[in-house]
């Protein structure tokens, strides 16, 4: 009862407040003068069909009707709401004047001083640029300000730097616009792609696309600053860049890319035939003019037997992992006491002279630790014998395993 009490107390108030009377109070929301009686004695309460419209004729908020009481907190929030909606617009209308009068004013300061309009277009491209950063994000949805901010401002500039080259009448345009877009790419992309509505097969690869979006600005600056130079240098900056990055991004995009099933299991075989294959491509390309295939092939295939053995040892051999890593640490050290030698045959027979031949045989003594050449061979001892007793443990350690299993 104590409640009805104070519902109608506050209905009574909040229409004493405003000037009405029961009847008039009554007649707006369409009920009997004895029914508003009835609630500001505490009698009865309203249906609930009427909330909205006695809200509206007490011009009070649904809490504090049934509350009973005025919301303080909703009603500042609300007015803080209000001024900050005024201030908007004020804003943006002050803006919109201002980019207004400076366009006039440069428009008509073109004409008169030149009779044509020449340095007009950069104020104007300009003031597109600063609009994207400022008035802009205030038309679009909360959630895509950022993207469109950025993408209009990276237009503008793009604009920008076009009349700029117009006027100039330079011929860097594409450098400066390419260049562009790969830095704001390089920093921005990441955000951008996270806010796009990207199709359900591509949101699970971004960044196999930010890469792939990247390297294909990186390609296209070097070749506009190919042509800007007259150089002939873009397919070699290319390939060597190809074979760069990939040597350290190739690994994590195999297991974004859609590989057929089959290849799934072979990743580590295919990254490796990829690099190997650029890196004879760009052998080849270097050495069109006569340095290769000698001595650049046999080096190069000499120094790549090391890694194909790492990944036939580790990843193909039907034995234990312990016999795995037996095997690479064998085949280590017998690369490194084979190569030298075959080394020093490829440039034998291609006509170069060898100062100091490699010999199977190290002249090691422990007891000279001076002359240039013992300690060479001692510390490249030391270093053979700690990979062939690394391999002696682990496969000391597989056969142990072996025996606990299989006892």
């Amino acid at each position: 009862m104590e409640n009805k009490k104070t519902f109608g107390t506050y209905i009574c108030q909040r229409r004493k407040e405003l000037g009405l009377t029961q009847k008039e109070f009554a007649q707006r929301i369409f009920v009997t003068d004895s029914a508003v009686s009835k609630w500001e004695r505490g009698l009865a309460y309203p249906d609930i069909t009427l909330l909205q419209s006695i809200c509206q004729v007490l011009q009070c908020s649904e809490k504090e009707l049934l509350s009973s009481s005025e919301d303080i907190e909703g009603r500042r929030a609300e007015q803080l709401a209000k001024k900050y909606l005024c201030l908007t617009r004020t804003y943006c209308l002050g803006q919109f004047l201002l980019f207004g009068a400076i366009t006039l004013g440069c428009l008509l300061g073109n004409l008169i001083h030149q009779h044509t309009l020449t340095w007009f277009w950069i104020v104007l491209s300009s003031e597109l640029m600063v609009f994207s950063l400022t008035l802009l994000p205030t038309f679009v949805p909360e959630g895509r300000r950022a993207v469109a901010s950025l993408g209009s401002f990276t237009a503008c500039l793009i604009l920008l730097l076009g009349v700029c080259c117009l006027y100039t009448n330079g011929d860097w345009f594409a450098v400066a616009a390419v260049s562009v877009l790969f830095a704001f790419g390089l920093v921005f992309l990441p955000l951008v792609l996270r806010n796009l509505p990207l199709p359900p097969w591509l949101s699970c690869r971004k960044a196999s696309l930010y890469v792939g979006i990247e390297f294909l600005l990186l390609v296209a600056l070097f070749g506009v600053c190919c042509l800007y130079s007259n150089g002939q240098w873009f397919l070699s900056a290319t390939l060597w860049t190809l074979f760069g990055t990939g040597i350290f991004l190739l690994p994590p995009l195999l297991h974004q890319l859609p590989l057929p099933k089959h290849w799934q299991a072979h990743q580590a075989m295919v990254y490796l035939s990829v690099e190997t294959f650029l890196l004879l491509v760009g052998l080849a390309w270097e050495g069109r003019s006569g340095a290769f295939p000698l001595p650049m092939l046999p080096i190069a295939l000499l120094f790549l037997t090391l890694p194909w053995g790492w990944l036939l040892s580790l990843r193909y051999l039907p034995i234990r992992r312990w016999f795995r890593a037996g095997t690479a640490l064998s085949w280590t050290a017998l690369w490194l006491w084979l190569t030298p030698f075959f080394f020093d045959q490829i440039f034998l027979a291609t006509g170069h002279l060898v100062s100091q031949p490699y010999w199977f045989h190290l002249p090691v003594d422990f007891t000279n630790w001076t002359s240039g050449d013992t300690l060479f061979a001692n510390v490249f001892f030391l270093i053979l014998l700690g990979l062939l007793l690394l391999a002696i443990i682990c496969i000391a350690a597989g056969l142990l395993l072996r025996k606990k299993r299989h006892p």
